[in-house]
């Protein structure tokens, strides 16, 4: 039988990416159309799997990290990106579509 100290479970909250990071740029990708929406918009327009793995933790790392901003408004939290958003976006977009000697694929084999 396992002592008391073995057997306890750690329940309390975690800091970090416990989240799909998949979810981050989704994020980042709906804020670089829009500039800024309510929290709720936002995770309307976000597929029905992102919106499985979206854990709320990932709206406060990305404003830890400063590349979005949260306001309340009214009731709500209105998001918007920042430019170091917009730059994180367009570094791992070309990330995914260059080669690596940095040119860019046009796709063929």
């Amino acid at each position: 039988m396992p002592d008391e100290a073995e057997a306890s479970v750690y329940c309390a909250r975690v800091p970090g990416q416990m989240y799909d990071p998949t979810v981050q740029r989704a994020v980042l990708e709906k804020l670089a159309r829009w500039r800024q929406l309510p929290e709720g918009d936002l995770l309307a327009m976000l597929s029905p799997v992102e919106r499985l793995r979206f854990r709320p933790e990932a709206l406060d790392d990305l404003e830890w990290d400063g590349l979005i901003v949260m306001r309340m408004a009214g009731d709500e939290r209105v998001v918007s990106i920042t430019e170091p958003g917009e730059m994180w976006l367009r570094q791992h977009h070309q990330g995914i579509r260059a080669e690596p000697d940095g040119e860019a694929s046009e796709g063929g084999c």
